[in-house]
């Protein structure tokens, strides 16, 4: 029996605010052997680990990162106050270095770290994508770069040798035949948006699907030859007795 690989999605997103530090040591201390976070720029061109463009949804706040400097931001909690009330208050919107200094501590662990179309198209690929590149270096092993942003994955193919992974909108030839060009390690895409009970297009690369949170579902999907499934709750996931054997048993220091 085929046994997936979780990725903790946002870190463990179900029961912390989604991409803080929080969050994300919360997914690798019970064992996630693969996390995911977003990253965009700040109006001076520091990266900061963060989903949406707007501050709102996050953090109660209104504003634009695009608008804001990084010291503007440092002191705003990324604390989802909607879904948590006040309980994660002292949680703030982390900087890259801050989640690269996280992971040197679980050097097993891999990173899919989707680099944000709206910054690439705010602040331009070469510019953002030369941060990026920088900031990751010392841990560059464990870094799988991902994007929506076809051309940005272009540029990491062709400037780099970081892991790459296309994130697809739409399951079609059109995006068949982008892929087989590009030939990325991964292709990740919802998994609502595959054809049932069929094994996605072969290639080159793995395929990983989100966002999953039955773990009977996440076992179907890896007997469709589907390896990586990203989940929202990735400790009740590991849970399962199944999906258990590939925790990683190394914690942080």
């Amino acid at each position: 029996m085929a046994i997936p690989h979780l990725v903790a999605h946002r870190g463990h997103m179900e029961t912390y605010p989604e991409n803080t530090l929080l969050s994300l040591e919360a997914a690798m201390q019970c064992g996630a052997s693969h996390v995911e976070f977003d990253v965009q720029c700040t109006a001076d061109g520091k990266l900061v680990v963060f989903h949406d463009a707007e501050l709102e949804r996050t953090t109660g706040v209104k504003g634009n990162l695009f608008q804001m400097a990084y010291e503007e931001l440092e002191n705003i909690r990324a604390h989802e106050p909607e879904r948590f009330s006040l309980a994660f208050f002292k949680s703030h919107i982390p900087s890259l270095t801050d989640v690269v200094r996280l992971l040197q501590r679980y050097p097993r662990v891999t990173a899919f770290v989707e680099i944000k179309e709206e910054s690439l198209e705010q602040f331009g690929v070469e510019n953002t994508l030369a941060t990026l590149y920088r900031e990751l270096e010392i841990i560059h092993q464990q870094c799988v770069i991902i994007s929506y942003h076809y051309p940005a994955l272009q540029h990491v193919k062709d400037n780099t040798d970081y892991h790459t992974g296309w994130i697809l909108r739409d399951y079609d030839s059109n995006n068949r035949k982008l892929a087989e060009d590009l030939k990325p390690d991964y292709l990740i895409i919802n998994h609502r948006k595959l054809p049932e009970n069929e094994e996605p297009w072969p290639g080159s690369w793995h395929w990983m699907v989100y966002d999953i949170t039955d773990p009977e579902l996440a076992i179907h999907y890896a007997s469709l030859n589907i390896p990586l499934i990203e989940t929202r709750d990735i400790c009740n996931m590991l849970e399962h007795p199944l999906l258990a054997l590939n925790v990683d048993h190394q914690h942080g220091n």
